[in-house]
Order: structure tokens, then sequence, then C-alpha cells
């Protein structure tokens, strides 16, 4: 996600939230062809290449540009190291309830039908590398970047795609205080879309960050 005019990153406790930069490439290439994170991401829970993970690099680097949308990465201010990814992603759904199974959605609004009536949404994601899992970084990452979709970017909903057996995830959206909210069908996937209701107004929980 493109930070605000004047906003240099994002600041939780414990986490910085800033660009990815095409430094990071080794650790999401590492991140992404994790079994233990692939099996919630992908289809048939296949790690992603390393070719698969530069092209995800390309696409977020340009969605900065191109949508004001896009990952950023969760760095931890205890010992600066890089943990995983969390922010607001491009999403189009069906306007309307299909006659027969599932809405469709899409990750990206270049991979949607022309013919479609289309509802174009962001969703929430959070990617962390395992060995971070269990210290509520990624409860405090969404938390951080649901504050700033609503004080800052003023959104009035943003939606979180989780695979059904991806208990842990669940477990983020709700302590967020998302909703279950049906099911759509992306990638050959059927996904549970959880929304996170913004209220608007408030101060921005953002504060500069100290790096040095």
């Amino acid at each position: 996600m493109t930070l605000a005019y004047g906003t240099d990153w994002l600041e939780s406790d414990r986490l910085v939230l800033r660009r990815v930069t095409p430094d990071d490439l080794p650790f999401y290439t590492r991140l992404h062809a994790l079994p233990k994170v692939a099996e919630h991401l992908y289809p048939e829970g296949r790690p992603r290449s390393p070719e698969e993970t530069k092209a995800w690099m390309e696409y977020t680097l340009a969605s900065y540009e191109e949508l004001a949308l896009g990952y950023l990465a969760v760095v931890r201010k205890e010992d600066r190291a890089l943990i995983g990814r969390c922010g607001l992603m491009d999403m189009v759904v069906e306007s309307a309830d299909p006659e027969h199974g599932i809405r469709r959605g899409w990750f990206g609004r270049e991979r949607a039908p022309a013919d479609v009536a289309l509802t174009f949404e962001t969703e929430l994601g959070y990617t962390l590398d395992p060995a971070a899992w269990g210290q509520g970084f990624a409860s405090e990452a969404a938390r951080c970047v649901r504050d700033y979709a609503r004080d800052v970017l003023g959104l009035t909903y943003t939606v979180s795609a989780i695979l059904p057996s991806n208990a842990r995830s669940r477990r983020v959206a709700e302590r967020g205080g998302a909703r279950a909210d049906g099911q759509m069908h992306a990638v050959g996937l059927a996904w549970d879309r959880w929304v996170w209701p913004l209220a608007t107004g408030g101060a921005p929980q953002l504060q500069p960050a100290s790096m040095t």
C-alpha cells in the first residue's frame, strides 16, 4: 500500500511497516517456498518458484504507483529483522450473486473478465515467517493496516480472503474485528470472505519510527 503523503512508514508497538524494496527479494523467495506458508496461499499448497516470487515483487512495486496499494514489509523493531508482509491489495468480486455456486473474485483487476459487473475492493492480507508465528505479530500488523485504512485512507471496509483450513489467519481476522461474510472462488480455490468494518474518524495511529 502506498503510504499517504508525509508518511514514511507505519509503526506499532513492536513493528515497523515499510515499502517492499528489491533488496527484500531473497527473504520473500524463501518465505513463499516454505510448505507451511504455501499450503494456505496457493492452489494445491504448491510453493512459489523464485521466478514467481520475482513476478510478485514486480507487481507489488508497480501497484504502489499505479493503484496506491500493495504489501508492506513487516520489520521487527527489536532486531530490525524482516519477518513478513502485510498490506492492502487490489481485489474485485462479481457484483451480483451467481445463479449457481459462489461468487467469483480475482486478486488484481487485470485478471477479471471485461463482461462481468464487478465490485472493486481491497484485501487486507498478512503472511509472516513461521519463525515469528504465535507471538501476536500478525494481529499487530493487521491492526496497524486496518487503522491506517480507516483513519488515513478513509475506507469504509476491507476484506480478507482466508482459506477455510487456515485457522491462524481466521483468528487474526476475528481478533481485529472482522466478521465472516460468505465465500468467493478465486485462483481455483474457495475462500472465506472476512469483512473488516471501518468506522471513519479518530486520530491516525501513525508515528515517526526510529530505525537508526
